[in-house]
């Protein structure tokens, strides 16, 4: 069950947008709260007695994200057409150390960010944290690229590379939004074998991890993973894409050379990535 989705924003169009399918998700899946945080800016004091310049948190400029964190909850609010209740955090603070205090605090399941295409010249303060911060929590971040409008999930496409499924892949956090959407369970896995693939234990293993769920699994062999993706998705009609980061392996590369990045930026179905 998913009851409260944490919204990080910094007031951008990228964080409107996302903060609009967080509440349309929210519906769906019957969240009952929305908690937006924003870390605010502080004044850049340089001190001639010290060789480095000191953050100071001034009253105005907490003043300033107050009102910006009421429009922006306004927005939210204009969207809102259910019971939704919308709260509002901010702090001067480390973005990834203040997510983890208020998953800590409000019990959150769930984390919605934006991500924006363009280069990294247009991209926002929220969008250019979305995938560190989809790395340091514990909990599902849902990562949605601006061109992104909601529509309900219906299809859900898991990528796996099938190595040891059993040790590293979290079942229950994509159970849970599986269970919350009523979506059907596609798996994906891009080899240069796929017979050998489709023969493997893991492809077993997963598929009895998931059997209450009647998944269907799919091989391709084609050395563009992201080209391979993007094709599956417009033919599949995914509305959602699981990632698992890894230490090791094949998915390591989702995060270490962009390719969720990339698939963020270019693509308009959000990602969700879940770590073990």
């Amino acid at each position: 069950m998913i009851e409260t989705i944490l919204l990080p924003s910094d007031f951008s169009a990228t964080a409107v947008n996302a903060g609009i399918y967080a509440i349309e998700l929210a519906q769906q899946v019957g969240a009952k709260k929305i908690v937006v945080y924003h870390t605010y800016d502080a004044a850049s004091v340089s001190d001639p007695m010290v060789s480095y310049t000191q953050k100071i948190v001034t009253e105005p400029f907490r003043q300033k994200s107050a009102a910006q964190l009421n429009e922006f909850i306004d927005k939210l609010n204009a969207k809102n057409k259910s019971s939704i209740v919308i709260e509002a955090f901010h702090s001067y603070a480390d973005l990834k150390d203040a997510l983890n205090e208020l998953i800590a605090s409000t019990g959150a399941q769930l984390i919605v960010m934006g991500i924006t295409g363009g280069g990294v010249f247009k991209e926002t303060f929220i969008g250019s944290n979305s995938v560190n911060v989809a790395k340091s929590t514990n909990i599902p971040v849902i990562i949605v690229p601006t061109e992104t409008s909601f529509s309900p999930i219906s299809n859900i496409l898991l990528l796996s590379d099938l190595n040891n499924v059993a040790d590293t892949t979290p079942t229950e956090a994509i159970k849970n939004i599986l269970d919350a959407s009523k979506a059907k369970l596609h798996v994906l896995n891009v080899t240069d074998n796929t017979e050998k693939a489709e023969a493997s234990s893991d492809k077993q293993q997963l598929g009895k991890l998931f059997e209450a769920y009647n998944p269907t699994f799919n091989f391709m062999s084609n050395p563009d993973f992201v080209g391979a993706v993007d094709w599956f998705v417009k033919e599949k009609g995914i509305d959602l894409v699981i990632v698992i980061p890894k230490k090791h392996g094949l998915f390591e590369t989702l995060f270490k050379f962009n390719h969720t990045k990339t698939l963020a930026f270019h693509g308009k179905v959000p990602l969700m990535a879940v770590k073990k």
